[in-house]
């Protein structure tokens, strides 16, 4: 497969502590569904932010589709990548669909994005809307919604971009079982039938083995280990990495490996 991103002796340094992310030298492959995993203050949601170009690397290169990250406009950056954020804060009281229709901007001229009506960008946010099952609170304010709701919207949001790179930072932290089964299952859809590119940070070791394609273990700004999740969750590493033991289960149907605390 061709690749989608390429990490290239990347670091990050923290001018405050000091603290070093890097560097890390990996290659990602269209259609890839890779998990970061790993403690707290590892340094996955730093990476992601690097590849998502809100912060600039120390050293190293990063390429999307062979074009350096560091040249390409903010405008064909948001063709290449979008990003499903923990939070969402906004100055005005926007509507659910107001707030999906901002993951549009990236493919609207200036003169169409006070007025955008084409069939195209219509038909695109109603299609994000419905994949995560929000038409039926298109209308309602986003501020009055809850956490889950909310997170349901910026997925949403995302997908209407139509990126073929998606960066995810803990996107079930606050959905219920149900919700949060629902967004799994679409996020493995995107990368199995789009072909889309898809990091997600996630914390849950007991699904993210069935879920993604490899991980990506991290700790304190390394990158560790990568491999499947059956390799990376059988690692003695893992245990040193979270300073507490698992026991590895496989999953009744999928065979797919599952960590639990003993």
């Amino acid at each position: 497969m061709p690749s989608a991103l390429t990490l290239r002796a990347v670091e990050f340094r923290w001018n405050k502590t000091g603290q070093r992310l890097g560097p890390i030298t990996e290659t990602i492959s269209v259609g890839d569904f890779i998990g970061l995993i790993g403690p707290n203050g590892a340094g996955k949601s730093t990476l992601l932010r690097l590849i998502a170009a809100y912060l600039k690397p120390t050293q190293g290169d990063i390429d999307l589709f062979d074009h350096s990250l560091g040249v390409l406009s903010p405008a064909k950056r948001a063709r290449l990548v979008a990003v499903v954020p923990q939070a969402l804060s906004t100055h005005f009281d926007l509507s659910v669909s107001e707030v999906v229709e901002l993951g549009r901007t990236a493919h609207l001229s200036f003169r169409h994005r006070l007025a955008p009506s084409s069939a195209e960008h219509r038909q695109a946010i109603h299609r994000a809307m419905k994949a995560t099952g929000i038409l039926e609170f298109q209308q309602r304010p986003f501020s009055a919604l809850s956490g889950g709701e909310a997170q349901r919207v910026l997925l949403a949001m995302a997908l209407a971009q139509e990126t073929p790179i998606l960066l995810l930072d803990e996107p079930t932290a606050h959905l219920d079982p149900g919700h949060a089964r629902h967004f799994l299952d679409l996020v493995q859809n995107l990368a199995a039938l789009q072909q889309k590119t898809i990091l997600m940070a996630y914390h849950d070791l007991t699904t993210v083995g069935l879920y993604c394609d490899s991980l990506w273990l991290m700790h304190q700004g390394q990158l560790v280990m990568t491999g499947t999740p059956q390799t990376v969750l059988s690692a003695p590493l893992i245990r040193e990495v979270y300073n507490t033991g698992f026991v590895q289960l496989q999953h009744p149907r999928s065979q797919k490996p599952m960590l639990l605390f003993p």
